[in-house]
């Protein structure tokens, strides 16, 4: 499923990007977004995990993995709206809405909702 991969890719930047710290990334160096943005690290690995589970045929199991991917990627948007600033903020919120989108399109189109 080439969403997928697409997923997989955004997944490995963030993760990378949150991975540097305060250091190289741009963002708001307090505990709660340190916090927050640990969570939405978690989040954007689970979904790089889930990769693997999708089956070329098997639309049951993969609209419920992007149902479900889907809800991870909303829940780690929030914090990194909030904690990171500059060009990171704007490129990598970018990317999320841009693959939120796909995954909407994609279940509409192909899951009915």
């Amino acid at each position: 499923m080439r969403l997928a991969a697409s997923l997989t890719s955004l997944a490995g930047v963030l993760v990378m990007l949150l991975a540097t710290g305060p250091a190289l990334a741009d963002i708001v160096d307090t505990p709660q977004c340190r916090r927050d943005l640990a969570g939405a690290n978690a989040l954007i690995g689970a979904i790089a995990a889930r990769e693997k589970e999708f089956v070329a045929g098997d639309l049951v199991k993969n609209c419920a993995l992007l149902r479900r991917n889907l809800t991870d990627m909303v829940k780690a948007r929030g914090p990194m709206d909030r904690c990171m600033t500059g060009h990171d903020h704007g490129e990598n919120l970018g990317q999320m809405d841009a693959s939120i989108g796909d995954i909407r399109a994609v279940l509409a189109a192909k899951c009915g909702k």
